[in-house]
């Protein structure tokens, strides 16, 4: 099934961003964009246009890799763009507690459509590190943080998705929040 040219581009796009990036954890050899395509996929299931799919997809081109936002305008417009940036942490230079923290932050003025995607990020990644633990891998050394610092974020984020926010993606988010904190 073809989706749309939109979504193709920004699958091709995000292939080649992320072509040299693996995602964490024991296994270490699935490509980074597999991630992206999940979160496209999520926002897919869960009813949200073309446009926001491919952000979805698009959704850590700023944060993770060289592109520019001004190359995701050239290539999708103004509106994926904006989406993408958004969603991305605006100063990787600063610790990773004030990062998390401000786009938590950020997380309470964002639009619905932003929280979406965030929303689709966290469940795909929740639902990542179960399915290592439930492999027997040791995935919280995989984090420069450990499980407790990263549960307790999680639990941040989710509270702040649902302030003003009622979704299923944050219900589903929740159910995987607490599935996690089970293993």
């Amino acid at each position: 099934m073809y989706l749309s040219d939109l979504i193709d581009r920004a699958a091709e796009f995000a292939a080649v961003a992320h072509r040299d990036q693996l995602r964490k954890g024991p296994e270490a050899s699935i490509p980074y964009v597999q991630h992206a395509y999940m979160v496209g996929l999520i926002l897919l299931r869960a009813g949200y246009p073309e446009h926001v799919v491919a952000a979805g997809i698009l959704h850590d081109v700023l944060e993770d890799t060289p592109v520019e936002r001004e190359e995701l305008v050239e290539a999708f417009g103004p509106e994926v763009a904006d989406l993408v940036s958004s969603v991305s942490e605006q100063d990787k230079s600063l610790p990773w507690e004030v990062r998390k923290e401000r786009y938590t932050e950020h997380l309470r003025t964002a639009s619905d459509t932003s929280r979406a995607i965030t929303a689709a990020d966290k469940i795909h990644n929740v639902n990542s590190i179960i399915r290592s633990l439930e492999r027997g891998a040791d995935i919280w050394a995989s984090f420069k943080r450990g499980r407790s610092a990263q549960l307790d974020r999680f639990d941040r984020l989710l509270a702040v998705l649902r302030e003003g926010w009622n979704h299923p993606l944050a219900d589903e988010l929740g159910r995987a929040i607490a599935r996690l904190k089970e293993l």
